[in-house]
């Protein structure tokens, strides 16, 4: 084995550059399977974020969009279920003009529809196509003057004429057209749920002139979240409900609900993006389903006829809301320790499984750090879930009397989850010798409605606290160094964050990536999908107004007096920049050391290649700056106001 050199923690040389976080960063997003090929969209980091469709045989990918489209829904401005592979082609939502395109298989693409205007914008998304008809249903949302529309639509692909056909909840979403093209189902819901607070399933004929009747609801209310309503191939209406506190399977059919895998554990993702599939069919009507355990997916099968599950033997254990079944085979989007999200192909008949996309590793297996999972008792008393990562580099190691410094980091969302998938970016610190710490704190999904429901109330509160927490267990073991710590997060994990360095002593800097600081702006100045999302989280405004200002880090910069890094987009519509802007105006009249950089078309979440390069190698310079750590690893300089 060959000897390690010793060398401080943090300042190691590296072969994971920022460059191959941001080679490696390609999003895969909304996936469709059709006669015998996968279709998934593909954001490139190197072409300015461009989203493109990929299709893939089992034999070979193919570019199927030209480099002058960019495809993308903006609806809920996160997006999903951007596109839909059909009997006509390709029905997809353009990027910039939001308008519906088709393309046919002979690559002739052109506009559905062009009724957008300077007041009055369209979004679609989440698109379902009829049987042997050249109409398509859709979720839409009109953007007109002062005011954000949503309704379930009918959208005919020869003349472009769009009709509403549902209309009056504030969102809809998941419109499934039974195989016979009688009957659509959907889900909607209203301010203030969320969709994995409360949804309604809905159910309605579909007249021969594409109208919808009969409209009635079949389950849900505002304390039980329906997810993906779907139909089996002969005629079951099935979809996922969190009714017992977990989200599992059931089919309804004449009036009769029945559970397929009744279990403790989560078969859903929170529905933040249009689109997500955590279950399909096969042509025999037996079910495939991916479901949560111990905070980690796996992909069963139901045999339907018997009930029987059987959990399938692969590495994967994540499943990011993609699977799909065409001519005897699985599609779906899936990751392992070892493994970045890929597009993989399964085959039913002899269990072997390909990787469609790219995971070639760009350094050797030994540079890895893999997931460790730690369950530890938080400041409520109650348990907390996180994934500790130790620094690893197969050329060097921590000099005997130092532990490394710890890098805690808190997802988004707030109801969201970080999973053991390989991530480049926290492999970029580990190999450098940092300590890794990624939390799933209270509210976070894959550990049931209760676990999701601890947040509420208490966003700034428990998921801070089982930030600081998991820091302290760690340092209370030895394994990182307590006068060490530092803490990072994007949006809602950038309020973590912030909540963190304000209220607690614990750490001796952080990095706030588009994060919320000011939660009465947020209230009263983000888009629709979360304009109430605050309610449960804090409490309804104005009248719970005193503890928004309370848990807003921005009026308490007082209490703030270590070194912070905030990194904002300039085009973000979800945490506008001027909530960064008045941070760091208000760390400026304090004094306090601090480093802002706003990336110009950037929105709310890096896609530029430029961008994810220079925002990662300024944290690096930032945190080796304020821990006093020497490294010949040269780096672009920031300005870092008020550091000595």
């Amino acid at each position: 084995m060959k000897e390690k050199t010793p060398a401080p923690y943090g300042s190691w040389p590296s072969e994971i550059s920022a460059q191959i976080v941001a080679q490696k960063g390609i999003r895969l997003g909304h996936m469709q399977a059709y006669q015998g090929k996968a279709y998934w969209l593909e954001s490139r980091p190197q072409e300015q974020g461009r989203s493109l469709i990929v299709a893939h045989d089992g034999e070979q990918p193919s570019e199927m969009t030209a480099v002058d489209f960019n495809v993308g829904s903006k609806a809920h401005e996160y997006g999903g279920g951007d596109f839909v592979v059909c009997q006509y082609g390709i029905v997809m939502s353009h990027r910039d003009s939001q308008e519906v395109y088709l393309q046919d298989f002979s690559g002739t693409c052109r506009a559905v529809t062009q009724i957008s205007t300077e007041h009055d914008q369209h979004r679609f998304a989440d698109y379902c196509v009829m049987p042997n008809n050249p109409v398509v249903y859709a979720v839409r949302e009109r953007h007109c003057q002062d005011q954000v529309i949503t309704d379930l639509v009918r959208i005919d692909l020869d003349s472009g004429e769009v009709t509403s056909v549902a209309s009056g909840a504030d969102f809809y979403a998941a419109p499934a057209i039974a195989p016979d093209g009688k009957r659509l189902a959907w889900i909607e819901w209203n301010h203030p749920q969320m969709p994995w607070d409360g949804t309604e399933l809905w159910l309605a004929d579909i007249q021969p002139d594409g109208e919808l009747s009969a409209q009635h609801r079949v389950a849900g209310n505002h304390e039980e979240s329906i997810l993906q309503p779907r139909w089996s191939p002969d005629g079951c209406l099935h979809f996922i409900s969190d009714r017992t506190g977990w989200w599992n399977l059931y089919g309804f059919r004449d009036g009769v609900l029945n559970a397929l895998m009744p279990t403790d554990n989560d078969c859903a993702l929170p529905m933040w993006t249009f689109g997500d599939a955590t279950y399909c069919f096969d042509a025999n009507g037996d079910v495939y389903l991916n479901y949560f355990e111990e905070g980690q997916q796996q992909l069963a099968h139901i045999t339907i006829d018997c009930g029987k599950v059987t959990t399938l033997a692969l590495p994967f254990r994540d499943y990011p809301g993609q699977l799909h079944y065409s001519d005897e085979q699985l599609w779906f989007m899936a990751g392992s320790g070892v493994q970045s999200v890929a597009a993989v192909r399964y085959d039913i008949a002899s269990g072997h499984y390909d990787c469609l996309s790219d995971t070639s590793l760009p350094v050797a297996n030994d540079w890895l750090s893999l997931a460790k999972p730690v369950t530890y008792t938080s400041a409520s008393g109650a348990a907390a879930h996180a994934y500790f990562y130790e620094p690893v580099n197969p050329n060097y190691q921590g000099e005997e009397t130092e532990r490394p410094p710890l890098i805690v980091m808190s997802h988004g969302g707030p109801t969201g989850a970080t999973t053991t998938t390989l991530n480049w970016a926290i492999q970029y610190w580990t190999s450098r010798g940092f300590a890794v710490v990624d939390v799933n704190y209270a509210g976070s999904t894959g550990f049931g409605r209760a676990y999701r429901d601890a947040l509420k109330g208490q966003w700034g509160v428990s998921d801070m606290n089982d930030c600081v927490y998991a820091a302290r267990y760690l340092a209370s073991d030895g394994l990182v160094d307590g006068e060490r710590l530092l803490i990072r997060g994007g949006s809602a994990g950038g309020l973590t964050t912030l909540s963190a360095l304000t209220f607690t002593d614990d750490f001796c800097a952080g990095m706030s990536r588009y994060g919320v600081a000011d939660l009465v702006a947020l209230a009263g100045d983000t888009h629709k999908f979360e304009a109430r999302y605050l309610d449960s989280l804090v409490g309804p405004y104005p009248e719970a107004k005193a503890v928004y200002f309370e848990r807003s880090p921005i009026n308490h910069t007082e209490r703030l007096s270590c070194p912070l890094l905030v990194l904002q987009g300039s085009e973000d519509k979800v945490v506008p920049p001027s909530q960064s802007q008045a941070l760091v105006a208000a760390l400026a009249q304090k004094d306090i050391p601090h480093a802002y950089l706003e990336f110009a078309g950037e929105g709310h979440g890096f896609r530029q290649q430029t961008t994810i390069i220079a925002a990662l190698e300024a944290e690096l310079y930032f945190y080796r700056k304020v821990l006093a750590i020497d490294a010949a690893e040269p780096l672009p300089v920031i300005n870092i106001v008020g550091l000595a």
